[in-house]
């Protein structure tokens, strides 16, 4: 009975221990900032946005765990989706380029730093820097896609090497929520290779002045939050970074 009881204790110990370091897997920083004034439903007043992500292991000298969703909430904004041509992902990953798409559908870019490396998340791993487009895609759905050429190159993977991925934009009250859920070939299985990981280390994503409007502020301040999941060894994280950016 007491080696039963000794089992189930360490059993126990174990499974605490593993959630505690699923809990801790990663750290991260997010800021938001838009450049406009408060506005109002009836007179919305245009704004840019810069989203700075950053990612790292709780652990020193482990990457980042494999992130498979970010979730960005921004209040008092509303999109102007629907005054923007529109670029197609599906046929960008078929033709393998969006050089076809119209110039003012690319909403967004920004350069991206990552390390790629197996999913122990041990090593150096490889330096993987490709550069963001972001395309409206209509209905609510931007596009991702990953470039390379010049100073953004990604471990020996080129322009087209990755397909265009979704993601989704939707109004809650006085919020808008852009959900961008990170398929397996960019977040566990890079390039099709199983546990594959990339580790972002930072993002900068610049949003085009006009695709998204202000129409609210929160006593001269603007809340937003990022919810930021991943995956590791030893399971699931997903923590959320709040924060607030002048707004007058």
């Amino acid at each position: 009975m007491r080696r039963i009881i000794f089992i189930g204790t360490a059993v126990v110990v174990l499974i605490a221990a593993s959630v505690a370091v699923a809990a801790t897997l990663n750290t991260y920083t997010a800021k938001v900032a838009t450049t406009s004034k408060a506005g109002s439903k009836s007179h919305p007043v245009a704004t840019s946005i810069v989203e700075t992500l950053t990612a790292k292991n709780a652990t020193a000298g482990l990457r980042a765990g494999a992130l498979t969703d970010i979730k960005t909430t921004i209040y008092g904004l509303v999109s102007n989706a629907k005054k923007f041509p529109t670029c197609d992902g599906n046929k960008i990953s078929a033709q393998k380029s969006d050089t076809f798409c119209p110039k003012n559908a690319l909403i967004a870019t920004g350069p991206v730093n990552a390390i790629l490396g197996d999913n122990t998340l041990t090593g150096a791993g490889t330096a993987c820097n490709p550069f963001l487009h972001v395309w409206n895609g209509g209905g609510g759905k931007l596009w991702f896609f990953f470039t390379t050429g010049g100073k953004y190159q990604c471990a020996g993977l080129h322009t087209g090497d990755t397909n265009a991925y979704p993601g989704f934009v939707k109004q809650q009250g006085k919020n808008q929520i852009t959900d961008v859920p990170l398929p397996p070939f960019v977040s566990t299985k890079v390039a099709g290779v199983p546990n594959f990981y990339g580790s972002l280390i930072k993002e900068v994503l610049t949003f085009k002045k006009g695709f998204n409007s202000s129409v609210a502020c929160k006593g001269g301040k603007r809340p937003y939050s990022v919810a930021f999941t991943a995956v590791g060894p030893s399971g699931k994280q997903t923590k959320t970074v709040t924060g607030s950016s002048k707004c007058s």
